[in-house]
């Protein structure tokens, strides 16, 4: 078996990972990237063409997270020279029996982002693809709008790699066998590698509990079912005059988020959680059930898609903390060991700023971020 020695090992090249690489590297810090499978695939969390960002937390400790993650975008653009960011406008609409929306008004209120609370009607009258009744709540943010997600985690492994040259090392195809955490520095096993590092940096996803049963808190990954839909009139779906949207129901299965047709994909429809899987097995074929949920939330929200056809699906993973919060941070008696990236399925919006926060642990021991939130 080969022995190697690295400053900087990163396990995972998803959003979290490849975040993580840039920042580290972009400071002048050696870093070896291990992904188990090839680069850019489709097997976890990060995979698709976009996903929703927003100041829209019902949790104000996030929107004001958001701030931070927002300005984190625009520093990669820079550094990119490209534009990651789709400005679409944002709905969250709940039933008047639920305050989410009262809650995100709250929010967005408190870090002054601009916002306009609605009724269902005056929805009707703004966006007249939405039908929903006259008591709906709604807060409209204009500020919302998409990331393109996979191009920006291959922008961000690329600039790791300009940033840090012979420094950045991505081995792909390498999965991890087990992490020794016994001695004065964290051993990563492979098929064919030791590697002592440094600092060990572990943004698996689904694969995370797996690698450190020793997680404080229990780690629950999830199948997630996502539907594109290629409406007869793609007119009032294009960005612009459809806005991304977050339906909150008054109970956990009634959770439903979509966003406008994007680079030819089609609009994007999914339900917000699933069962728990093994991420190895998991199923990536589209439940028929499912189909029957989602038809049922477009004839009373969306009707015009209802007969749109299904121009593609995926299916992908969450990595679910019990209260849905993300984790990230190192133990005290491991401190060269930083844990991070379940995010519970709304973590992709922040990970260019999670990146920052894990090179600040790894580098600095400490971040000017507020992680209270994630603490582990």
């Amino acid at each position: 078996m080969e022995q190697l020695h690295a400053r900087n090992v990163v396990i995972g090249t998803g959003a979290m990972g490849s975040a993580t690489a840039y920042h580290l590297a972009k400071r002048g810090e050696p870093v070896l990237l291990l992904e188990q499978f090839a680069i850019g695939h489709d097997r976890g969390s990060s995979h698709g063409v976009a996903r929703i960002t927003r100041h829209s937390y019902a949790d104000p400790r996030y929107a004001r997270l958001m701030l931070d993650a927002f300005r984190a975008w625009k520093d990669l653009e820079v550094d990119a020279g490209q534009n990651l960011y789709l400005r679409t406008g944002g709905l969250s609409f709940c039933p008047p029996q639920v305050d989410y929306v009262a809650q995100v008004a709250a929010s967005l209120a408190a870090i002054d982002i601009p916002h306009r609370r609605m009724s269902g009607r005056a929805l009707r009258h703004a966006f007249p693809v939405f039908d929903l009744p006259d008591d709906t709540d709604v807060v409209f943010e204009p500020d919302a709008g998409l990331l393109a997600a996979a191009r920006a985690i291959a922008l961000q492994r690329e600039l790791a790699r300009q940033f840090g040259g012979d420094q950045t090392r991505v081995l792909a195809e390498c999965p991890v066998r087990s992490i020794d955490l016994e001695g004065n520095k964290p051993v990563v096993l492979t098929d064919a590698l030791r590697i002592s590092a440094d600092r060990l940096i572990v943004t698996a996803g689904a694969w995370a509990g797996r690698l450190l049963p020793q997680f404080p808190v229990a780690l629950r990954p999830t199948r997630q079912q996502v539907l594109y839909f290629r409406p007869n009139d793609p007119a009032p779906f294009a960005p612009g005059r459809f806005p991304v949207f977050i339906h909150k129901g008054a109970d956990a299965l009634d959770d439903f988020y979509g966003m406008p047709e994007y680079q030819g994909c089609g609009v994007k429809v999914a339900r917000h959680g699933g069962p728990e899987v093994d991420p190895d097995t998991m199923d990536r074929a589209i439940d028929p059930a499912y189909l029957e949920i989602i038809h049922h939330f477009l004839k009373r929200s969306i009707p015009a898609l209802v007969e749109a056809s299904i121009e593609r699906t995926e299916v992908c993973l969450y990595t679910t903390t019990p209260d849905e919060h993300f984790r990230l941070g190192s133990r005290p008696d491991c401190p060269n060991l930083i844990m991070a990236s379940p995010c519970s399925g709304h973590g992709f919006k922040f990970s260019c700023l999670i990146g920052r926060v894990l090179a600040d642990l790894a580098t600095q021991g400490a971040t000017d971020i507020d992680i209270e939130p994630w603490k582990l």
